[in-house]
């Protein structure tokens, strides 16, 4: 079985979707995959040699996760014109939302139940002290950054010292999804679905 590296798309970007989506949604049964190589030489950074690689520069795949729903993934290195797009949005029969680390403040919420003459898309201003982590910070109004979501990295494991409480996400986050990105792997491999194992 092929496994994920820092060196590919899939064990780098993509691993990060992955943990926010086993995060949200729990966790994933199979998937069927496909990746891409597009620069199959490249210089080494430290002999300066030129040599065939075979990390991927791209991956797509489809999932089911355990709870029923479907997941459809992306991540590229070679989508010019963002810079660190990182989005997800979560459909569902009554609800949808929508996130942008690019506006990492701001929730996009649509719910089915609002009166046909006022539904639509609504932006939640996530800057009130009453938010999770924003009563540390600044006035109501004003945003942290990415920064900020290290700092509070820190300060959750700290507390998670003081209490007893583990921080999350934990070892055992981290192992689940390189269970994924092993299949996905192996998915694209052999092109064709494979069980999370």
């Amino acid at each position: 079985m092929t496994k994920a590296t820092g060196s590919g798309v899939t064990g780098d970007l993509l691993a990060h979707c992955i943990d926010t989506a086993l995060w949200l949604n729990g966790g994933m049964q199979d998937v069927c995959a496909m990746t891409e190589t597009f620069i199959k030489e490249r210089k080494h950074n430290l002999t300066g040699k030129v040599e065939k690689v075979g990390i991927d520069d791209a991956c797509a795949f489809l999932c089911h996760f355990k709870n029923g729903s479907l997941g459809l993934f992306e991540s590229t290195r070679y989508a010019r014109g963002h810079k660190a797009l990182y989005t997800f949005e979560i459909n569902g029969e009554k609800a949808s939302i929508k996130w942008d680390l690019h506006d990492l403040h701001r929730l996009e919420y649509f719910d089915h139940g609002d009166e046909s003459r006022i539904r639509g898309w609504r932006s939640i201003h996530v800057t009130d002290g009453d938010h999770p982590y924003m009563g540390k910070w600044w006035v109501p109004g004003l945003a942290i950054g990415y920064e900020h979501s290290f700092v509070h990295q820190v300060a959750d494991f700290i507390d998670g010292i003081a209490t007893g409480k583990p921080a999350q996400p934990d070892f055992r986050n981290a192992y689940e999804t390189q269970l994924v990105l092993d299949a996905i792997l192996d998915s694209a491999a052999a092109r064709s679905w494979r069980e999370v194992k």
